[in-house]
């Protein structure tokens, strides 16, 4: 661990959470189950951190499919099964869970964890103004670009600061370039066909994020800079640009094959694109359209205690030192470099992050800095925002295959609001 981090973390310890009733802190020893959709080795850190400050309180991860979470909830949490007591929730479905009773008000935290989250971040937790759950991760996005395939095609690597951000035609423009001079592919998302990463074309370009009205529960995705934007997104498979008939757990594998000469994701690729053998890569704002605005992704998940938990005093202990908890927040990305919500912990993680990747470390610190205070939105939130996800989320993939734009956007906004009508 390098000195700014130890120092960093020793403030950190110094100032972390000490209020603590004395109910939470029993003598006798208590088990506790935690639930993601994370492996084991990316809870460990945090789970050994949080053992060795409370020796009588032990945690056992339970690692749950992402396509398998909502479903889990529903039926445990919904059968009020005691045996969960921490879980992970993706943002946009606080929502429905609110709904359905599976959160409890976290109202009387609020004076701990304003002072620790930006506006943006505190509207995620909440739901009609009511903090419902605890602030675990955000998320960005970079472009990453190959030095060799830009080098075979005489391009200039693109720079690193905010006014240095390429327009997606530009980004098309030198996307063909490269492929003329040798790459397989010119330009690719990581997620292509999933909205949490594709949102900020359609925002970019004003199209909004897709559900409108009260509660978010109207769909508008027929309005022309949703075609504008759909268009964009279907031709870059129709030309060649970005692979078509390609699984998204095998986009990344490409770029780090050196076959795709820009690619856009996370900041967690970086670990394995600096152990992918012979690639030479920088980092790069994410594109946006021209007359538009800067749009980058956020949100991830948060932290919920169940209201079932047959351990409450414990469970809540647990979901604070993970998030309210400077040292703790730190420890739940060691393994997993995605950026803590907590201010504080953002601050100890930033500089480590910038030293852990050698060479690229300081232009993605920059990137991520100013995407996630100036650029970031989050996905709509709406207690039909999983039925609305799961539609898109089939849509791009159409769109991506060959689909006609205006009648699968035509289709999919009926489709929707049929849906969106019966959830109250």
């Amino acid at each position: 661990m390098t000195s700014i981090v130890k120092t960093a973390l020793a403030a950190a310890m110094a100032a972390a959470l000490s209020s603590v009733s004395a109910a939470a802190v029993m003598a006798q020893d208590v088990t506790l189950t935690l639930i993601s959709a994370e492996q084991d080795a990316v809870v460990a850190p945090v789970i050994a951190a949080f053992e060795a400050k409370y020796p009588n309180i032990k945690v056992q991860h339970q690692s749950i499919p992402f396509e398998s979470m909502n479903a889990t909830i529903e039926a445990r949490i919904g059968g009020q099964d005691s045996s969960i007591d921490v879980m992970f929730v993706d943002s946009p479905r606080v929502p429905a869970m609110v709904s359905r009773g599976y959160l409890k008000s976290l109202e009387d935290l609020r004076g701990e964890i304003e002072p620790l989250v930006t506006p943006v971040a505190l509207d995620a937790l909440s739901v009609n103004g009511t903090i419902y759950t605890l602030p675990l991760w955000t998320s960005t996005q970079m472009m990453f670009y190959n030095k060799d395939l830009l080098d075979k095609a005489g391009i200039p690597y693109p720079g690193s600061n905010a006014e240095d951000r390429l327009t997606y035609q530009q980004i098309v423009d030198l996307s063909k370039k490269a492929q003329a001079a040798g790459a397989k592919y010119g330009f690719t998302f990581e997620q292509v066909d999933r909205y949490y990463q594709l949102q900020p074309i359609f925002e970019s370009v004003g199209a909004g994020s897709g559900l409108t009205g009260e509660g978010n529960l109207t769909a508008s995705i027929t309005n022309d800079n949703w075609v504008k934007g759909a268009q964009f997104y279907s031709s870059l498979f129709a030309d060649g640009i970005a692979p078509r008939g390609v699984p998204v757990g095998q986009i990344p594998p490409l770029f780090a094959n050196g076959e795709v000469a820009f690619f856009v994701g996370g900041p967690w690729r970086l670990d394995g694109f600096q152990k992918a053998e012979g690639l030479k890569f920088g980092v790069a704002p994410v594109p946006y359209f021209e007359g538009g605005k800067p749009v980058t992704p956020t949100g991830s998940w948060a932290l919920a205690v169940s209201p079932y938990s047959a351990h409450p005093d414990e469970a809540m202990l647990l979901a604070k030192f993970m998030t309210l908890d400077p040292e703790g927040a730190f420890k739940t990305v060691e393994a997993n470099p995605i950026p803590p919500v907590n201010l504080k912990a953002f601050d100890i993680y930033i500089d480590w992050f910038a030293a852990k990747f050698e060479g690229v470390g300081e232009d993605a610190k920059k990137i991520m800095t100013y995407e996630l205070r100036d650029t970031a939105i989050s996905r709509p939130l709406s207690a039909g925002y999983v039925a609305f996800e799961e539609v898109m989320n089939r849509v791009f993939g159409d769109l991506r295959n060959g689909a006609d734009v205006v009648p699968t956007l035509q289709d999919a906004e009926r489709e929707l609001n049929s849906t969106l009508s019966r959830i109250q």
